[in-house]
């Protein structure tokens, strides 16, 4: 698995003159167009999706290319999944050998979702894409001249499926991760046709620039927060409750916490997991620790849509235990509810914590960190209560307003280019 230098750099974008006799244009007066293979609001692609249609709503000239999104004056265009693509798709998941090829579904959807979308980008002026899901549009477009944002949601493509095989040789897990080898081919060409690379944290940008990436090419927007939803709420008990929002999958390194939370064994306490499992191996893993944890509780909730009463509110701790997570909007919006988060340096969002002041940044797999850290905060009543008290502050310049002032900003700067 490669490492990531930790001399993380933020550094603008760099503009280009523009072309003599050639006039500059705005977002406020250009045809901007964001895509991304999702469905508003659901899974951490779907929030991010949702951040971006309500970006996109702040222009005057703004088109969202999705699965499913509506918006207030965003031009909004569903790309359909269904012909031939869905009957491959459904033939796949019906095939016993083949239903476990999870990169093969995901590049199928992709390259359905990107060979759509060229019916509807007469005019723009601007396209940003989600990595891997649109590597033949920035193909026209770089022909046509088009400023072209490359979204990077996660770290680099080649770190991904570094630190993914590594976790599924640790695990002895047989089946494959997400990531095709056409997959990162694709991916490959994006960066090299894109404008501007726009990361989500520090961590993204430093995995590119490992990559050879220069860091001119890359600007950091870290993802928005729904201040006026996530925030604090009084606790109802007295149970020592450990909190993750996560697919239980090898990427996000549920069966650390899991491990951790057994051996640290503390009295009056409660791990609960809002998420579902994504494959086979993590099914099979869930069921043993289940029949040996009877604190442990699998919820199904939408974080977004369902108060936090019944969310983050009845937590003591946030964890987010992840092996690669480019960002981890769970982690903010832990944070916005008012509760310490314990998280692994191989998340974007860790840049949010401060060791001892919101909570603790470890590394990924580390066991016996976790324990410490929990053990700590169950056993010091009073730490608990000054690292709740201290985490919004790390959040409050997260707003969606600012968020949409942000992506303008960026923008401007690449149609200036």
């Amino acid at each position: 698995m490669p490492a990531l230098n930790s001399n993380l750099s933020s550094a603008p974008v760099t503009t280009a003159p523009a072309v003599p006799g050639e006039r500059l244009i705005s977002v406020k007066e250009a045809l901007v167009c964001y895509a991304a293979n999702a469905v508003a609001a659901r899974g951490g692609q779907g929030e991010f999706l949702r951040q971006m249609v309500y970006a996109l709503d702040q222009l005057p000239l703004g088109r969202v290319l999705s699965r499913r999104a509506r918006a207030a004056r965003a031009d909004c265009i569903d790309v359909p999944f269904d012909g031939w693509p869905q009957l491959c798709f459904r033939t796949i998941l019906g095939t016993p050998l083949l239903r476990r090829r999870h990169d093969l579904l995901t590049l199928l959807n992709d390259i359905d979702f990107d060979s759509q979308l060229s019916s509807h980008l007469s005019g723009v002026r601007l396209f940003d894409g989600v990595m891997g899901q649109c590597c033949l549009t920035f193909e026209r477009l770089s022909r046509e001249r088009v400023p072209l944002v490359l979204t990077a949601l996660n770290t680099h493509i080649d770190y991904v499926a570094g630190a993914l095989a590594d976790e599924h040789r640790r695990l002895q897990i047989q089946s494959r991760s997400f990531i095709h080898p056409r997959m990162r081919r694709r991916v490959r060409r994006e960066i090299e046709h894109a404008s501007c690379i726009r990361a989500v944290s520090d961590l993204v940008k430093q995995s590119f620039v490992d990559a050879g990436v220069s860091s001119g090419k890359i600007e950091v927007v870290l993802p928005a927060v729904d201040l006026d939803h996530f925030r604090p709420v009084q606790k109802q008990d007295d149970i020592f409750r450990v909190l993750a929002v996560l697919t239980i999958d090898p990427r996000k390194g549920a069966y650390y916490l899991l491990e951790a939370f057994e051996k640290a064994a503390i009295p009056g306490s409660e791990l609960v997991i809002i998420g579902a499992t994504g494959d086979r191996w993590s099914r099979q893993m869930l069921e043993k620790f289940k029949g040996r944890l009877s604190n442990l509780r699998i919820q199904s909730a939408d974080v977004v849509a369902e108060p936090v009463e019944e969310t983050y509110g009845p937590a003591s701790v946030f964890v987010h235990p992840a092996i690669e997570d480019g960002f981890g909007l769970a982690v903010s919006q832990a944070l916005a509810c008012g509760k310490p988060v314990i998280t692994t340096r191989q998340t974007g969002a860790a840049q949010l914590v401060q060791n001892g002041h919101n909570g603790y940044v470890v590394e990924c797999r580390d066991v016996d960190a976790l324990v410490d850290h929990l053990k700590l905060l169950a056993r010091d009543q009073s730490l608990l209560a000054r690292l709740s008290a201290a985490a919004p502050q790390a959040v409050a310049h997260l707003g969606y307003p600012s968020f949409a002032q942000n992506v303008e900003r960026l923008y401007n700067r690449v149609l200036a280019a």
